[in-house]
């Protein structure tokens, strides 16, 4: 076990050391406009190692894994793969040395099979021709050997998640790699589907093949990786064989500081007036559903994928219509029909796909925190400059944004910090936000920014007139933050919970009652 502080230096190694690694970077640093991404980062994987790689957003892992796929160009230190050490890499030689990358975004082509992912771009010619059966030979033994069944000609239109997932993974060992970096691959994966994927993944224990294994879910550190190494601000702060640290000290690690991951709310006020009440609320993929919400209430839903999770909320936020039931908001019944009608009403939605629904990437940080309230902000058709900085800057603080810079495009900004312009879209002075719902608000997200995005949903609940929904697939962050939790089975609700009954075994075992999923009223 080695723990490091960020006035610790790496350590000389020797040349034959170095290339007894299967995979190693020694001193690798790289800065953009004279600011240090990776300081001297020192990380080496054995051959048959799963080494999980954590940090929080903008640790540097990223640009760790531009280096080593040749994205980028390191400014200093090297890289070990195999006998051969390299200053840098660029795309092409990172491929011939035998790196290979496997990204959270999915980059296969759902309209051909299984086995013509599998070998895209690296097809077996003979000449003009690819020789299709010989490809679904190998194809065939090489999901066979990571334990994924599944028909070749399979339809991935189709396909779970984690079957997707694995193809990735399958396709990347078709080009017999050197080193395989998996980049967050159970990230939007629900419980199940991430214990199918991990049960594959040991079995490349079996390749005897060096994995770094990039992950914001500490259970997986535990169950699948043999070591840990952390980043934090461009260092190494942490490293060694997983079962010399605990998880409290991987946490803290990553944070810089000692965080509380235990309950910290106690039973909701149930006495209240509810601020929501669902009366048999009948849409698309959910219902029939019932439960009241609580002003000064975090209103956990938990649930597996399919539970009607998303449907619920986006039903609530006029994005899908109501087919039948009753939905009370206040002193008004309402049949939101748009969100734009929904949020005259006082809701507002975070939505799980931050990326696709929730960002505009090329649009400044204070164009996307502002992005709905230019219309109370603007005077006439005039925007009013001063006014927005002001709105920025406060929404920012209490957030606590990094790197607190208006002009800066989203797309600069990490994923948790993204996550915090969405979030500052509703809360701030000019908007009317009652009722803030979150569908999986820390996806993607480090432990650090966890914290300050649980503390903001915290603020908003310490008033008696608002009140919070949140859905998650992670027990542990509905055990954390939320009053009670509503457990979602088939689309419909399988219990409501609170206080101490609020544990993973029981959340799990609702959540996979789908037979016996009935509606309740709290």
């Amino acid at each position: 076990m080695r723990l490091l502080n960020s006035r610790d230096h790496h350590s000389s190694t020797s040349i034959r050391e170095e290339l007894e690694m299967a995979f190693a970077v020694r001193g690798l640093g790289k800065s953009y406009g004279g600011i240090k991404v990776l300081n001297s980062v020192d990380l080496s994987v054995e051959d048959g190692e799963i080494h999980a790689l954590l940090g929080a957003n903008g640790a540097g892992k990223s640009t760790l894994i531009k280096c080593l796929s040749g994205a980028v160009s390191a400014d200093s230190g090297e890289i070990v793969i195999g006998d051969r050490s390299y200053k840098s890499l660029n795309p092409r030689e990172s491929r011939q040395a035998g790196v290979a990358v496997v990204y959270q975004e999915l980059s296969l082509a759902l309209s051909l099979s299984a086995a013509d992912n599998i070998f895209l771009g690296q097809e077996d010619c003979w000449g003009p021709f690819v020789r299709r059966s010989r490809q679904r030979s190998r194809a065939a033994k090489l999901l066979g050997d990571l334990g994924v069944e599944m028909q070749l000609d399979t339809d991935l239109g189709d396909t779970g998640n984690a079957e997707l997932q694995s193809i990735e993974i399958v396709k990347a060992l078709a080009s017999n790699p050197k080193v395989l970096i998996l980049d967050e691959p159970t990230a939007a994966l629900s419980e199940r589907e991430a214990e199918r994927l991990e049960q594959r993944l040991k079995q490349l224990r079996s390749h005897n093949l060096p994995v770094l294994y990039v992950t914001h879910r500490l259970s997986e550190v535990f169950s699948l990786a043999d070591r840990v190494t952390v980043l934090r601000g461009g260092r190494v702060v942490l490293t060694g064989n997983v079962r010399d640290f605990t998880q409290q000290q991987i946490v803290d690690a990553i944070v810089g500081r000692t965080v509380d991951r235990g309950r910290m709310v106690e039973a909701a006020d149930t006495a209240r007036m509810p601020v929501l009440s669902l009366t048999e609320m009948v849409a698309p993929g959910i219902g029939p559903v019932s439960f009241n919400l609580h002003g000064g209430e975090i209103l956990g839903v938990f649930g597996l994928v399919g539970s009607g999770r998303t449907e619920l909320l986006e039903t609530l936020f006029g994005a899908r219509r109501l087919h039948g039931g009753r939905i009370r908001c206040y002193d008004a019944e309402i049949n939101p029909y748009s969100p734009a009608q929904a949020q005259r009403h006082g809701l507002a939605l975070v939505p799980s796909d931050r990326l696709r629904k929730s960002i505009f990437a090329g649009l400044t940080a204070a164009d996307n925190l502002l992005a709905s309230s230019f219309g109370e902000l603007c005077s006439g058709f005039v925007r009013r400059r001063s006014r927005e900085r002001g709105l920025f800057d406060q929404a920012a603080a209490k957030l606590n944004l990094q790197p607190r810079r208006p002009d800066l495009e989203a797309r600069r900004f990490s994923g948790g910090n993204q996550q915090k312009l969405v979030i500052g879209r509703w809360l701030n002075d000019v908007k009317n936000c009652r009722i803030l719902m979150l569908d999986e608000p820390t996806q993607g997200v480090d432990v650090g920014a966890r914290s300050e995005i649980y503390a903001a949903l915290r603020e908003v609940a310490s008033s008696r007139d608002r009140a919070v929904i949140a859905t998650s697939s992670e027990p542990e962050e509905l055990i954390q933050i939320a009053h009670r939790v509503v457990v979602l089975a088939g689309g419909r609700v399988a219990g409501i919970l609170e206080g101490d009954e609020i544990t993973e075994g029981v959340l799990l075992s609702l959540a996979h009652s789908r037979e016996n999923a009935q509606e309740a009223v709290a």
